[in-house]
C-alpha cells in the first residue's frame, strides 16, 4: 500500500499497520514519518527496540529477538534501518522471510536511503512492499518549494504573502530540514496570521548550504543563478578547487559521452541505461543535451583543463571566475 507522507497522520489514527516501508532522498520525510509512527506505537504500548544494519550484520538476531521478546511483553515496536541500502544475500533472504512471516504484536519499521530503480526491483524490496505500508520520501522540487512552505506555515496559523514566500524558498534552496527550522522561528517570533516580506525578512537567516555535487544538476537545468550562488558558498567556505571541478569535468565528460552514443546510433534510453542515469535525473540530463550543442560541450571541456591548469599553478586567472563563466556558457 502506498501512502504519501501528507496521508500518514490520518492513516494513523485509523490504526498502525503491522509493516511500514520508508525510504526516499528526503531527510525530513523520512525523520517526520518515522517519529510519527514510533509515537503512535509507544501510545499504543509497544515496546521498542532497534536494529541498524551496518558491517557483517548477523541477521539472526531480528528473529530471535522477535521469539525470545514474545515471551515478556506483548507488544512491539522493531525498526530496522538499513543506511547503506544494500541488505546484501544473507539480508536480502532474511527480509523477504521476514515479510513473509511477520512476528505477531509487532509494528516494524524498516528504514531505507534513497534507492536505484533496479532495488527497487530486487526480491526483498518487493517482498517487503507487498506486505508493508510503503512511504517514499521525494525532495521537493525548487518551483514548489513556496507552496510547500505555505502549507507548513498554514499548520501554525500564520499565511504568507506570495513575496514571502519567494524569499524563503530561495534562501532555503530546497533545504528542508533547515526550511522546518525557519517555519518552527516564524512560529515563536511573530504571531499567528498574515506575514509580510519585512516580517520574514527580519525574522530569518541565511541558511542555504550547498554540496560540491550540487552543481552538477544546476548546470545540467542550465540554472544560471543557482550555479553562481552555489559557486560562490562553496568558495567563502574554503572548498578545493580540484574537487569541485571534478564534478564539473564528470558532468560534461558525461553530455559528451551520450551525445557520442547517440550519434552512433544509439537510442537514448539505453544511453541512459548504460551510464546508470535512473528516472530522477534523465529530464535534467536530456534537457542539457538539447541545449548544449556540440561546438559549447567542446569549448566547455577546453575550459576545464585550462581551469585545471589554474588550480595547479601552471596557468595564470582565476579558477573561480572561470568556473562560473563556464557554468555560465552552458545556459
Amino acid at each position: 500500500m502506498e501512502l504519501r507522507p501528507e496521508d500518514l497522520g490520518a492513516h494513523l489514527a485509523r490504526g498502525l499497520s503491522p509493516l511500514y516501508l520508508i525510504w526516499g532522498e528526503e531527510p525530513l520525510a523520512m525523520l517526520e514519518a518515522e517519529d510519527a509512527i514510533r509515537a503512535a506505537a509507544l501510545k499504543a504500548g509497544h515496546e521498542r527496540t532497534v536494529f541498524t544494519v551496518q558491517g557483517k550484520f548477523d541477521w539472526s538476531v531480528i528473529f530471535g529477538h522477535a521469539d525470545n521478546f514474545s515471551l515478556f511483553a506483548q507488544k512491539k515496536l522493531v525498526e530496522i534501518r538499513i543506511p547503506s541500502g544494500k541488505p546484501g544475500i544473507d539480508g536480502s533472504a532474511a527480509l523477504s522471510r521476514y515479510a513473509g512471516s511477520l512476528p505477531a504484536d509487532t509494528v516494524s519499521i524498516v528504514s531505507l536511503p534513497g534507492l536505484e530503480w533496479k532495488q527497487t526491483k530486487s526480491k526483498w524490496f518487493e517482498a517487503l512492499s507487498a506486505k508493508a505500508a510503503v512511504i517514499q520520501s521525494r525532495e521537493v522540487p525548487l518551483e514548489q518549494m513556496p507552496a510547500w512552505i505555505g502549507r507548513r506555515l498554514a499548520a501554525n496559523n500564520q499565511q504568507a504573502s506570495r513575496e514571502a514566500l519567494d524569499f524563503l524558498a530561495s534562501r532555503l534552496e530546497g533545504n528542508l530540514l533547515a526550511a522546518r527550522q525557519e517555519i518552527d522561528k516564524l512560529s515563536l517570533l511573530l504571531p499567528p496570521g498574515k506575514l509580510g516580506l519585512d516580517d520574514v525578512q527580519q525574522a530569518v537567516t541565511d541558511v542555504s548550504r550547498f554540496e560540491v555535487a550540487d552543481i552538477q544538476d544546476a548546470m545540467l537545468a542550465g540554472d544560471a543563478g543557482r550555479c553562481a550562488r552555489i559557486l560562490h558558498s562553496l568558495r567563502q567556505e574554503g572548498e578545493a578547487v580540484p574537487r569541485l571541478l571534478w564534478q564539473i569535468g564528470a558532468t560534461l565528460r558525461l553530455l559528451h559521452k551520450l551525445k557520442s552514443a547517440m550519434k552512433q546510433g544509439q537510442p537514448l534510453a539505453a544511453a541512459f541505461k548504460a551510464n546508470r542515469i535512473w528516472d530522477k535525473r534523465q529530464s535534467l540530463v536530456q534537457s542539457a543535451l538539447k541545449r548544449v550543442s556540440d561546438a559549447r560541450l567542446a569549448d566547455a571541456l577546453s575550459d576545464a583543463a585550462r581551469i585545471d591548469r589554474q588550480a595547479k599553478g601552471l596557468e595564470g586567472g582565476d579558477p573561480w571566475d572561470d568556473m562560473l563563466r563556464l557554468c555560465l556558457n552552458l545556459r
